[in-house]
């Protein structure tokens, strides 16, 4: 099973980046394809969060529009959304002892590994070359 991260969606979804079509290509062929994935509802809200933000696009989507583009992949039939387990805290905790300097923005990347990591899962799909600095991580940018 592998993970995707927001920025694969945001590219897939917004014409005006220039990763557009081979994220769009990867997420028709990988995210309806017949390979079980995942991702965790932070991604699902950061997505929202980027493509309704008016400092990010000239025409932001609404929220309702952006959870619309949402429904296909967490309704695909191999799709796992993930959840918190009970370890979560300690596993955040041990990835922070690895990263000491995680702050600002990687909190999210450190929070979103920990999740991965809590369910075994060890591939990425993301542009964030940060995911590159945990180890039990293979990343792989579909958009290069």
């Amino acid at each position: 099973m592998f993970a995707i991260d927001t920025n694969i969606l945001v590219y897939a979804h917004f014409e005006r980046y220039p990763q557009h079509r081979k994220a769009r290509q990867f997420c028709h062929e990988r995210l309806f394809g017949a390979d079980e994935w995942c991702l965790a509802w932070q991604v699902c809200y950061e997505y929202v969060r980027i493509a309704t933000h008016p400092a990010v696009h000239d025409e932001p989507l609404t929220f309702a529009a952006a959870l619309a583009d949402l429904r296909p992949y967490l309704a695909a039939r191999t799709c796992h959304v993930l959840a918190h387990g009970p370890g979560h805290l300690q596993t955040l905790e041990a990835l922070v002892r690895q990263l000491p300097q995680a702050r600002g923005n990687f909190v999210h990347d450190c929070h979103y590994a920990a999740l991965l990591r809590d369910h075994g899962v060890r591939t990425i799909y993301t542009a964030d070359q940060d995911f590159r600095r945990f180890d039990f991580l293979e990343v792989i940018d579909p958009t290069t």
